[in-house]
C-alpha cells in the first residue's frame, strides 16, 4: 500500500530448552540468547498536532507490548513443550517455565510470536527470531491464520 513504512525495534532474551527425540546435540538441555526482530508497517499518523505524527507506532509503545505480551514470559525460563525429563524437577524447583505446548524450534517459536504479537494488535509485518548468531526463522504476520499457526512436530535447532 502506498506511504505505507516498515519500523523494526529488536529484542533480546535468554532460555532454555530440549528437543526431545532429536536426532542431534539439541535434544540435550542447553540455552540460547535469542534475538528477535519485530517488523510493523502501517502509514504514519498524520494528525497534525499530535504527539505520534509521522510515527507508524512509537519505539516505547512497541517495547512495552513486546515486553507485557511475551519476553517477559519468556526470559530466563525454561521453554517446554511439556514432554521434557527435566520438567518435573523445575517445576518443583520453583524455576521459571514457560509451557508452550509445542515443541520449541526456532520455527515454531518465531510463529508463536507473531501470533501473540498479532493478538496484541500491533500492526504487525514479520517476526524473525534469532537463534544463534548464524540462524534465525521469519514469518510473515499474514501467514499466520487468526486461529492461531499450526506447529511443525519436527525440527532441529543450531547449537553451534
Amino acid at each position: 500500500m502506498l506511504n505505507e513504512v516498515s519500523v523494526c525495534k529488536i529484542f533480546t532474551f535468554d532460555a532454555a530448552h530440549q528437543l526431545v527425540g532429536h536426532k542431534g546435540k539439541c535434544s540435550n538441555l542447553h540455552g540460547h540468547t535469542y534475538k528477535l526482530e519485530v517488523v510493523l508497517k502501517g502509514k504514519p499518523m498524520t494528525a497534525e498536532g499530535h504527539s505520534d505524527e509521522g510515527f507508524v507506532i512509537d519505539f516505547s509503545d512497541i517495547k512495552m507490548t513486546v515486553q507485557q505480551s511475551l519476553v517477559d514470559r519468556l526470559d530466563h525460563a525454561f521453554l517446554a513443550m511439556g514432554n521434557e525429563p527435566v520438567l518435573e524437577t523445575l517445576t518443583d524447583t520453583g524455576s521459571k517455565v514457560a509451557l508452550l505446548s509445542f515443541r520449541t524450534t526456532v520455527e515454531n517459536m518465531s510463529c508463536y510470536i507473531a501470533y501473540k504479537l498479532k493478538q496484541a494488535g500491533l500492526p504487525l509485518y514479520a517476526v524473525k527470531l534469532w537463534e544463534t548468531p548464524t540462524s534465525w526463522a521469519e514469518v510473515l504476520a499474514e501467514d499466520i491464520p487468526e486461529d492461531g499457526p499450526s506447529y511443525r512436530l519436527y525440527g532441529g535447532c543450531d547449537c553451534e
